[in-house]
Order: structure tokens, then C-alpha cells, then sequence
């Protein structure tokens, strides 16, 4: 379209200066307004074709309107040029049309050639900077998209981290517990070694559903598909310690708190595993109110629960590493927050609050 709007152009200006000043004058017009019609390919090329070919025909035909191509191109140089490039354009340009116009065969006084010097300027900065604009507002949408996909892959950063910290701890410590027990306990050593299972399993499918995230055009299906608080159960179950959940039933939660509910509880369970080793814990989650839901991990030294399997590894230390960084995080991105610290009695407790009402809104 705008190739053929160059060229009707070229052909509406020939024939107008053919009848104003004859046939040299309609083709000098014409072969100035004809390289607009590729000015896309090369803009600065044929900004400055354009450019000579109106400050020839200002100068040789008096043909004082040469400068609205010039205006036309100017605008593609600052759409798609950077701003140093067609800041120059422009003041070469304006400079270009203004000599030429005062060189060139005069039919109105030195007054009337200033005013219109003023004029083409004017009306050939206005194209410049509505390109200028354009370009601004397209490298603007272009940062927001970079940081969209930046954020994006945090965010799968994250999750995968949840994913492969929990999982491969637990594999990593049934593991040994199934090496340790195996003469002694072939039935716990077999029970273990599902466990190392069902963890695999899990942490393959996770994945799979995080990669089918990253490459659909979009992702609002398949966040919805995130883990919850129906998935709790599992995730206690195949833990390796005992866990012992009590899960307020309330009404649901908004999905993006179930999923860092579900991540906190995940994180801290990983901890008990790879910290306490066999030690049973607590999970808690109840509302506060129609506003908040608070998350409790307790594991307690000694265990309040039967124990499950023999081994105890060395009681949780206190200090943190990234995974109570990683809840922090989690808790802090709904608004949130999270403590956690060593119990007097040994053991450690995770503590969280999240809002999921008018709070979160805000």
C-alpha cells in the first residue's frame, strides 16, 4: 500500500507541475516522489535521494512544495532509524531545504521566503516526530515483552527448583535408607524404594507440565493446571517421614495462593528430609478468617508420631540455605509472609501467612 501510494503521488505531483511549469518540471517532481516508494527498504538512503532531488528542483525549477517528500521520508528515518541517526537526518534536512529555498528563483520577497522556510520546517519536523513516537512506543513494547519473558523464566526457574530440590532429596534419602535396611528390613527396603518411585515419577510429570507451559502461546490453561491444595495429600504421602495433615476445609483459594501453599509445603518438607531425615512432622493450613491462610510445618524432636524408618539423620540444624529463601520469596509474591527457627524442644517450624481476600487484591 504505501508503495503504491508513493507512486500515485509521484504521478499527482508530475502531472501538477506539468501544468504549472511543463514537462521537465512534471518529471523532475515525479523522479523525487518515486524512491519514497522504497524508502522502508533503505530509509536513510532514500531520505538523502530524496533530499537532493528537492533541493535540485528548488534550486533549477523553483518547485517549492519538493519539500513534502522529503517530509514523508523523514518520517520512515525516525521511525525505524535510532535517535542520533535521525536526529541528523532532520538537521540536515531542514538545513538542505532552507538554503535551496533561498537560492532558488524567487517570485515572493525575503519576507515571504523566510515564512516559508518556517512552514516546510514545521511541516517536515511534524512527520519526524510522529515517527520519532512511533519508534519510542515500539522499543517501549518491545522492553515490556523482553520483561515479560525474563519474569516468565524466573518464574519456571522457580518452579523448577521446587520441583527438583523436593524430589531428588527425597530419591537421594530413601536411597540410602532402602541401602541401609535392606538385610535387615526387606520390607521396609521395598516400601522405601517405591517411595523413590512414585517420587520420580511425580517429579517427570511436573516437569513435563511446566515444558508444555513454556511452549504454548499461552499459558492461562495451563496454569490452571497447577498443583493445589487436592494435591497435599500426595505430596505428604510421599514425602518419606510421617506427616501428619490436618487441612482446614474452608472454601478454595484463589489459584495462585493454593500454588505457593502447595510450593511453601513442598519446600518445607523437602527441608525435613534432607535436615531431619526420617523425623515426622506436622502440616497444618487454616483460614484467618475470609482474608488469610496461615501454613504450619512442625517437626518435632522427639517425633510425637510412630516412627516409620529406623534411620534418624542429624536433627535440624538451625540457620537457613535457599530453600527457606525460595519460601520467603514465594510468600512474599502473594503478599505475605514467613518465618521459621528452631523449636526449643529441637525440632523446627515453618510458619506463613497469606492473604487471599481483598488483601491479596492489594
Amino acid at each position: 500500500m504505501d508503495t503504491v501510494a508513493a507512486v500515485l503521488l509521484a504521478l499527482a505531483f508530475g502531472v501538477s507541475e506539468t501544468r504549472n511549469g511543463g514537462w521537465g518540471a512534471g518529471a523532475v517532481a515525479a523522479a523525487v516522489w518515486l524512491p519514497v516508494a522504497v524508502r522502508r527498504r533503505r530509509p536513510v538512503r532514500v531520505l538523502y535521494t530524496v533530499l537532493a532531488g528537492a533541493v535540485l528542483a528548488m534550486v533549477f525549477t523553483g518547485w517549492e512544495e519538493s519539500w513534502v517528500p522529503v517530509g514523508a521520508a523523514l518520517y520512515t528515518v525516525a521511525a525505524r532509524e535510532p535517535r542520533r541517526r535521525s536526529a541528523m537526518a532532520l538537521g540536515c534536512s531542514l538545513g538542505a531545504v532552507a538554503a535551496a529555498m533561498a537560492l532558488g528563483p524567487r517570485a515572493v520577497p525575503a519576507s515571504g521566503v523566510a515564512w516559508g522556510v518556517v512552514f516546510a520546517s514545521s511541516m517536515m519536523t511534524l512527520p519526524w516526530l510522529v515517527g520519532t513516537a512511533l519508534r519510542e512506543q515500539r522499543s517501549y513494547a518491545e522492553l515490556a515483552a523482553r520483561q515479560a519473558v525474563t519474569d516468565e523464566r524466573l518464574r519456571i526457574a522457580r518452579e523448577l527448583h521446587d520441583v527438583v530440590a523436593h524430589h531428588l532429596t527425597v530419591i537421594a534419602v530413601r536411597a540410602e535408607v532402602a541401602r541401609a535396611v535392606a538385610s535387615t528390613n526387606p520390607q521396609e527396603a521395598e516400601r522405601t524404594l517405591a517411595l523413590v518411585g512414585t517420587a520420580g515419577r511425580t517429579a517427570l510429570t511436573e516437569m513435563r507440565r511446566m515444558l508444555g507451559v513454556l511452549r504454548s502461546p499461552g499459558d492461562g490453561a495451563e496454569l490452571g493446571s497447577a498443583p493445589g491444595l487436592a494435591d497435599l495429600p500426595a505430596l505428604a504421602d510421599g514425602a518419606g517421614p510421617r506427616v501428619e495433615l490436618s487441612v482446614d476445609p474452608d472454601p478454595p483459594l484463589p489459584p495462585g495462593v493454593e500454588l505457593a501453599v502447595y510450593r511453601i509445603v513442598q519446600e518445607a518438607l523437602t527441608n525435613v528430609v534432607r535436615h531431619a531425615g526420617s523425623a515426622d512432622c506436622r502440616v497444618s493450613l487454616s483460614r484467618v478468617g475470609p482474608e488469610a491462610v496461615e501454613i504450619e510445618v512442625v517437626n518435632d524432636a522427639p517425633s510425637r508420631l510412630p516412627p516409620r524408618l529406623p534411620p534418624r539423620l542429624p536433627p535440624w540444624r538451625p540457620g537457613g540455605g535457599h530453600g527457606l529463601v525460595g519460601m520467603r520469596e514465594r510468600a512474599a509474591m502473594c503478599g505475605g509472609t514467613l518465618t521459621a527457627g528452631p523449636l526449643a524442644t529441637g525440632g523446627f517450624r515453618v510458619h506463613a501467612r497469606l492473604p487471599c481476600g481483598s488483601e491479596a487484591a492489594r
